[in-house]
């Protein structure tokens, strides 16, 4: 019983093992998200930002500055100081600071929600390659696998005198050309896999699995354009960094104007004459004296001068240059959405086309040509030519699903949000 325990938990590792190993579209989005490098490098960009925004918010140091005076011929004569100065930040300094990092920072993850935007168009896009291929591979493998059987009984039938020589070779050329495309699908299903991994940040080896879908198209285009317009980080971000200007703005203003900082100075100072005279208690001794000193004041920066134009002028420039952004994004946004409906309003009906009548049709014409040939009405390669053209129209299917699942990704990746959901 002990030994039938172990081998069922390795049992049950193995089939884990394998769940884990195996991916589909949603696993592999989510897989991406947390691995890929290169977002996980965007999303250090948060960090940073944050630090920012942490050092927006601290005060000034104080600074300290101490020093001693003694006369180079005269060494009796000495003083020394010491002086704290604190500066005040006048006017909003730290508060406008704090806006401008606060508003960087929702900017930044607006930014980052782009990047992972990007990328999971990129793993959806790689994802229906990948699949479209899988199914190419299967379906020349299943006419394949016909092909070596047919060929195997004419094969018989031509030793025993019963079929024409010509149909062995015509059969066999049908085989090694079939052959020859199963290396060239099964190369790129190899191609796709490892795009598709190092866009997950995968190392290890992973099957994906088959899952397009088909989702019927019920949102209008304005609805679409709406939702791009609430929805997209990019435009998203745009809309902030017009805010992060008018910020540094105000900002660039505020440091523009007066400030302030208070200081304290303790002194000591001291003399030593030549003289001599008696202390307190009648001893003879050199005349001395010592003096402490408390010195306090503000300092004020005034600006007379120098009143930050610059960086008003600077300011004022990033502000109408994130306006002009943001509306070139809108615009861009508005002939992404037209063109992604346009794009998935024409695969919608290619796919419907193989739904309704064109698929259907060529299963059937198959049957009645295998039941022909059954009755010795047509030749072997009267039915060769008949599973061609439906292997034919099965991967044009293939490939009319790819395109709808594209189409719908491309929707998917110009409104920011998911259809169906």
């Amino acid at each position: 019983m002990k030994y039938q325990a172990v081998i069922l938990l390795i049992l049950l590792a193995t089939v884990a093992l394998a769940q884990t190993n195996e991916m589909g579209l949603e696993d592999a989005v989510k897989y991406a998200l947390a691995n890929n490098k290169n977002i996980q490098a965007d999303r250090k960009q948060l960090e940073i930002a944050a630090g920012r925004l942490k050092q927006a918010g601290l005060r000034a140091n104080p600074m300290l500055e101490t020093s001693g005076l003694s006369s180079l011929r005269d060494t009796s004569m000495k003083s020394a100081s010491v002086m704290m100065s604190v500066p005040l930040e006048a006017g909003g300094r730290r508060s406008r600071r704090i806006e401008v990092a606060e508003r960087e920072l929702e900017r930044m993850k607006y930014e980052v929600a782009e990047r992972e935007r990007r990328l999971t168009a990129e793993v959806r896009t790689k994802y229906g390659e990948a699949v479209e291929a899988m199914r190419n591979l299967e379906l020349n493998d299943r006419l394949l696998e016909l092909n070596q059987n047919s060929y195997r009984i004419i094969k018989a039938r031509v030793t025993e005198g019963a079929s024409a020589p010509l149909e062995q070779s015509q059969l066999q050329v049908e085989v090694s050309k079939l052959e020859a495309q199963k290396q060239t699908f099964a190369s790129r299903v190899v191609v796709l896999q490892e795009e598709l991994k190092a866009l997950l940040g995968a190392e290890e080896d992973i099957k994906f699995r088959d899952e397009f879908s088909e989702i019927p198209l019920t949102l209008t285009k304005e609805t679409l354009l709406q939702t791009a317009f609430n929805s997209r980080p990019d435009l998203q971000a745009a809309r902030v960094a017009e805010t992060v200007a008018d910020a540094m703005i105000e900002q660039a203003k505020t440091e523009g104007k007066y400030d302030l900082s208070v200081f304290a100075e303790l002194g000591f100072q001291s003399w030593r004459f030549d003289q001599f005279g008696f202390s307190h208690d009648g001893a003879l001794e050199r005349v001395a004296m010592s003096n402490g000193m408390v010195r306090a004041g503000v300092t004020i920066t005034l600006p007379t001068r120098n009143k930050n134009q610059g960086n008003i002028e600077a300011a004022v420039a990033a502000k109408d240059e994130a306006r002009l952004r943001r509306e070139f994004i809108e615009t861009m946004i508005r002939r992404e959405v037209a063109a992604a409906y346009a794009r998935w309003q024409g695969a919608a009906r290619v796919l419907k086309t193989y739904n309704t009548d064109l698929l259907a049709a060529s299963q059937n014409n198959l049957r009645v040509v295998r039941a022909s040939f059954d009755l010795g009405y047509l030749r072997t390669t009267d039915v060769l030519a008949e599973q061609r053209r439906l292997v034919e129209v099965q991967m044009s299917y293939t490939a009319a699903l790819k395109e709808e699942f594209l189409a719908r990704t491309e929707v998917e990746t110009v409104t920011g949000t998911r259809i169906g959901q």
